[in-house]
């Protein structure tokens, strides 16, 4: 299994879980070689965990991390790569920040980046794989799921929204998570048999690190006052929810294996995304935006959504 984004909140607890009950190796990135040390002395040095250094804000650093772990399973050092787990997120304050590529910084980590990476490990995983993408009740927009403290997704052209430029933020966020859904749609769509991608909730968790760009006053909301509300639906904490995603992750979960096929799980339950989620015409759209500025599908890399390429059974 491969977990980005396992040195806080959801990823780390998932990361905790998976090192004490060592039935799969997984390779748990960091965005930084100091993160990396940083996780490693949380989780220790287990048999089954390897440490990757992957921003997803700097599409080279993907690319060695993509080196990496391909190094690693043609070495036969893992076993079989069945499973990813795309949780590597951020949140940010305003759209005026860029990767260093040049893309706003919200779409480029939260879209980009992770598109690159599983193109660039196409080739490399063996069936059945399942494909687990970190999502958000944000993307339904008004009051449900975000209480009102974020603001509805506002679609547009990709290429618009790749771009930086002044704007809201947080905003930016739950488009990303709307963004994520039209990725995991067009992607199980693309997908042949045996391969399955899902997009997890894991629900409001407040006192995470993911307001850590927010105002100070925003990050004390967030992590001492906010955490009584998780006696309220759609509110969990990491360690809860990250039982529920090492199920799906690791197809031990008793929800049907073909609902979950380009499905949306809520915490421990399948749910319809927003009707806003569905929209065949910018799934295409973004995903073949994002295959033609990674440069996924040239000769150089074509992963297996491209054409006449198919994954290793």
């Amino acid at each position: 299994m491969l977990l980005t984004g396992a040195t806080s909140g959801l990823g780390l607890s998932m990361a905790h879980m998976l090192a004490a009950t060592p039935n799969w190796t997984v390779i748990a990135t960091a965005r930084s070689q100091a993160r990396a040390e940083q996780l490693r002395a949380l989780v220790g040095d287990p048999a089954n965990f390897h440490y990757v250094v992957c921003d997803q804000a700097d599409l080279e650093s993907v690319h060695d991390a993509g080196s990496r772990i391909k190094e690693l399973v043609a070495a036969q050092s893992i076993p079989p790569l069945r499973s990813l787990v795309l949780n590597a997120g951020i949140q940010t304050g305003s759209t005026d920040s860029a990767t260093v590529d040049g893309y706003e910084l919200t779409f480029g980590t939260n879209l980009v980046g992770p598109h690159l990476l599983v193109g660039l490990l196409s080739d490399a995983l063996t069936a059945p794989i399942r494909i687990t993408c970190i999502g958000s009740g944000t993307h339904y927009g008004k009051f449900r799921r975000s209480y009102g403290m974020v603001a509805a997704p506002r679609w547009e052209a990709p290429e618009v929204l790749a771009r930086p430029r002044a704007g809201d933020g947080i905003r930016a966020y739950s488009t990303s998570k709307l963004g994520t859904l039209y990725w995991v749609h067009e992607l199980a769509r693309r997908a042949p048999q045996r391969i399955d991608t899902i997009c997890y909730d894991p629900g409001m968790m407040p006192g995470t690190g993911l307001a850590r760009d927010r105002s100070a006053i925003e990050r004390f909301g967030w992590k001492y006052l906010l955490p009584a509300m998780r006696v309220v639906p759609g509110v969990s904490t990491p360690n809860r929810s990250a039982t529920h995603l090492s199920a799906i992750a690791t197809a031990n979960t008793p929800i049907p294996e073909a609902d979950l096929r380009g499905g949306y799980v809520e915490i421990d339950h399948l749910v319809p995304s927003s009707p806003n989620s569905y929209d065949p015409g910018r799934e295409y759209e973004l995903f073949e935006f994002l295959n033609t500025t990674t440069g996924l599908g040239s000769h150089q890399v074509a992963p297996w959504w491209s054409k006449g390429s198919q994954p290793i059974n």
